[in-house]
């Protein structure tokens, strides 16, 4: 078993895309590209929990299994 972060829930429970690309401060369609990609930096991240407080970031990490693990294109996606 392996966790990984479920990027989309946190963009959902924030606000969704545009309201993340504003507090981040990057195009409406980047929050997209992350969970696509399965991969958000550890800046974007940090100004994401820092705009709500009562963010809990292992909310939002997940156990799979080795064989979904490999599915989400190498798993966890965070610099």
């Amino acid at each position: 078993m392996k966790k990984v972060l479920n990027i989309q829930k946190l963009i959902e429970d924030v606000g969704g895309a545009a309201k993340v690309a504003e507090i981040v401060g990057v195009v409406r369609t980047a929050p997209y590209g992350w969970i696509d990609r399965n991969y958000i930096s550890s800046t974007n991240l940090e100004k994401i929990l820092s705009a709500d407080l009562n963010l809990k970031l292992d909310d939002y990490f997940e156990l799979t299994t080795e064989k979904q693990h490999d599915k989400i294109d190498g798993g966890i996606g965070v610099s």
